[in-house]
């Protein structure tokens, strides 16, 4: 009998996490609901005053941000009831209904900033010196660098307006993804039974010593993501195309441009990262035939590169030794740090396990006026115990933020946003090396490692330039086609792979791994990854070693928050991104480990 998916009702509350916190239940959500419903009208009062005094901007200031805040606190509530079942038409429906209300209140406050601008510069000037405006100084500060590419009150409108259309087709992704198509999964027969496929449980099955549960599981997969190419083709390119008519819109030279405008970095930042890892891609493909080696395989397949090359010497990880395990590595950040975490992990801030419908995935998210909260889908991997300590990072950079700065300016930019999150797996990776005694733990823990590197700096570089690839396909006057994406792709699969696999019909499904990956949505994101992991390479090495003040560089690079770039707050812990140092470091990190695993493998 197949492995039934859990529904939501049986998941125990201790597992769930705590969104009552914020809402008590939707009635609650719509009593705040309802006093957004003045919004719009009611921040249009400010419209044609911003220039009288600065009073009087201040207020508006003030106003703007209060209507946020209440709008990031509803959207947090009501997106995570939607991410616990994407199945549920009612918590879809409040979701959809906040996004609207966030969108029509974007539109109305679309004049702030246009009219902002228009102040004459020695009037702003003057007005920036004053005490008055000094809570709010290095938040408009950041708006004012954007006047070359701000448009009128009218055409700003319309670009706000178009929010809640664009969303639509990252909506759309996600229903398709983790409803429509799980419901169609096949079921894969394992050595523990029948088990039917989901977004779940796809990676953690094609790490099973077992090759041909392996090989069934992808082409099993594959089979239902190929039957819907075509429209997640059309979604990415309604997405794409978006995005390249909002960065044209604002006279910027390309949507990479746009995107990396907002961190305050370059695309040389970005094409250095691109050079970068394909100088180091000799030290990838050594890795992968290595790990054919080892595996005894005459030829490797791409449902092959997760396998562990050693076994696992311990047995599945329960929640409490997650939680455990993330504790202790992090205690090399203060006591602090981790009696809030403790605290957290304790009092729900996790949604710890796959239901039917949930979103796959895990995130941390959260706003302002709540605790950090973390959806996860623990399956009891080493890699689920990994995705804990990843995401717990998140919160706890979140939480520090929030705490030491005002809510204006306690977003910290994505730019550094992976890096509180891989700086945790890189100090739970030490604490688990000094613990293993024997050398086909090591080997386990050494393999996991390059693992890490692999898919975190070299598939998100990858994922990256493809990214790269297909806006300025379309920036060209191409179409994103399914026949396109899928060779342009399997073209980069096999530049970053290299000799060790076969490369036949096998492996053909992966020409079209693009159409199930959600960051594509989320407009140069995932090159975030690759730097925040070579951040926190660095970062971590100095805490470990004990150079004096590394843990409090660090802990202030938690609490900065907005209130410094992003790379000046990086600078703060030793890390500059705007050199290749960090990024050949880390690589170099990663050649040194493989050597490491080679010389452990001999001894084996």
């Amino acid at each position: 009998m197949a492995d039934r998916p859990t529904l939501r009702s049986e998941v125990p509350e201790e597992a769930r996490w705590n969104v009552e916190e914020l809402y008590a239940s939707a009635d609650e959500w719509e009593k705040d609901f309802v006093k957004t419903e003045s919004f719009p009208e009611s921040i249009r009062r400010w419209s044609g005053r911003l220039g009288e005094s600065p009073e009087v901007l201040v207020s508006a200031i003030e106003e703007l941000l209060a209507q946020r805040r209440l709008l990031d606190k509803l959207h947090t509530w009501a997106g995570m009831r939607r991410d616990e079942d994407l199945s549920s038409s009612y918590y879809g429906g409040l979701a959809s209904r906040i996004e609207s209300r966030v969108s029509k209140s974007a539109e109305a406050s679309a004049f702030f900033t246009p009219e902002l601008l228009s102040i004459p510069g020695e009037t702003m000037d003057s007005w920036m010196e004053s005490e008055t405006i000094a809570p709010y100084r290095v938040w408009l500060q950041d708006i004012l660098r954007y006047r070359p590419h701000v448009l009128s009150d009218a055409e700003e409108k319309l670009l706000a307006g178009m929010g809640e259309v664009v969303a639509g087709f990252y909506n759309a992704f996600g229903k398709l993804s983790n409803v429509d198509m799980p419901a169609r999964m096949p079921e894969v027969d394992t050595v523990d039974g029948t088990v039917q496929l989901t977004n779940g449980n796809f990676n953690a099955l094609l790490q099973k010593g077992d090759r041909r549960v392996r090989r069934d599981v992808f082409s099993g997969f594959y089979t239902e993501v190929l039957g819907n190419v075509s429209t997640m083709a059309a979604l990415l390119e309604g997405h794409v195309k978006a995005g390249v008519f909002r960065a044209r819109a604002r006279n910027f030279g390309s949507a990479l441009e746009a995107s990396l405008f907002n961190d305050r970095v370059g695309t040389e930042v970005y094409d250095a990262l691109l050079e970068s890892v394909h100088r180091n891609l000799p030290a990838v493909h050594r890795y992968y035939r290595l790990r054919k080696d080892v595996l005894g395989l005459d030829e490797a397949h791409m449902y092959d590169v997760y396998v562990p090359i050693v076994p696992e010497a311990r047995g599945e990880y329960t929640w409490e030794d997650a939680v455990s395990l993330t504790l202790e590595a992090v205690s090399v950040l203060g006591g602090e740090y981790t009696e809030a975490l403790r605290e957290g992990l304790e009092n729900r801030w996790v949604d710890r396990y796959e239901n039917t419908g949930k979103r796959s995935g895990a995130y941390s998210g959260g706003c302002y006026d709540s605790s950090p909260y973390i959806l996860h889908n623990f399956n009891g991997t080493l890699s689920s115990v990994f995705t804990l300590a990843h995401e717990a990072g998140h919160s706890m950079h979140s939480l520090l933020s929030r705490r030491n700065q005002p809510y204006h300016m306690s977003e910290y930019r994505i730019l550094v946003a992976e890096v509180a999150s891989t700086t945790n797996e890189m100090l739970l990776t030490d604490l688990l090396l000094r613990r293993m005694d024997d050398d086909a733990s090591r080997a386990f823990l050494l393999d996991h490692l390059l693992g890490k590197f692999r898919s975190t700096i070299v598939r998100q570089t990858m994922f990256a330039e493809f990214e790269k690839l297909l806006h300025g396909h379309l920036e060209s006057g191409g179409s994103l086609t399914p026949d396109w994406l899928d060779e342009t792709y399997y073209g980069l699969v096999r530049i970053y792979h290299g000799d060790a696999f076969a490369w036949d019909g096998e492996d053909g499904p992966i020409a079209s791994e693009w159409s199930r990956i959600p960051h594509f949505y989320y407009n140069f994101y995932v090159y975030k990854y690759a730097t925040g992991l070579s951040a926190a390479v660095d970062i971590s090495r100095r805490i470990l070693e004990g150079v004096p003040g590394a843990v409090e560089d660090y802990m202030e690079f938690l609490a900065g928050g907005a209130s410094s770039p992003p790379l000046e707050l990086l600078k703060g812990t030793g890390v500059d991104l705007t050199t290749p140092l960090p990024v050949d470091s880390a690589l170099n990190k990663m050649s040194g480990t493989l050597d490491q695993l080679e010389e452990v493998l001999r001894r084996i």
